[in-house]
């Protein structure tokens, strides 16, 4: 059963989960509407996965636990695991790191659009479906957003990470 699942997985660059599990925590302290999108005066980041890559996002949260310890910041966090399948409008997050998915990236992004959510994708391809922030290992690290969603008037990023970035369409 494992390797019929492992099989049936996403792959993943291990060098790339550990860069985006490091800096994407990073990335949500500097938003500036950030106290408003607290739960139980917590970060909650939701990792969205599908079935298949149930392993790999437990080890993105045993790399953030051992990375972050209890504390972004000054800032309690909780990391949760969620199917893509039990995505919902009604769930509290604070955002949400989507891992691959073939047919749910667009769920994700209409939950974030209209809860106000910020969003973090393991592919870059993900941000032209509505997703805002993915990171890639080029020959520097290169964090790019997709400036059609920065508009969302529940997101606001302090100026000086907006001029780090890489824009896209």
């Amino acid at each position: 059963m494992i390797f019929a699942t492992l099989v049936h997985s996403h792959n993943y660059d291990q060098l790339l989960l550990k860069a985006q599990a490091s800096i994407f925590p990073k990335i949500v302290l500097l938003d500036k509407k950030l106290n408003e999108k607290l739960v139980d005066g917590k970060i909650i980041y939701t990792i969205a996965y599908e079935e298949e890559d149930y392993f790999t996002a437990q080890e993105i949260a045993k790399y953030m636990k051992i990375n972050f310890k209890e504390n972004f910041d000054k800032y309690n966090y909780k990391v949760n695991l969620i199917k893509f399948s039990n995505l919902s409008y009604d769930m509290n997050t604070t955002v949400i790191y989507a891992l691959n998915s073939n047919e749910n990236i667009q769920k994700v992004a209409n939950i974030a659009k209209k809860k106000g959510i910020i969003t973090f994708s393991y592919d870059i391809n993900n941000l032209k479906n509505g997703l805002l922030f993915s990171l890639m290992l080029e020959k520097t690290t290169v964090l790019y957003l997709n400036k059609e969603n920065l508009d969302n008037e529940k997101i606001d990023f302090i100026d000086s990470l907006l001029q780090m970035v890489n824009f896209i369409d």
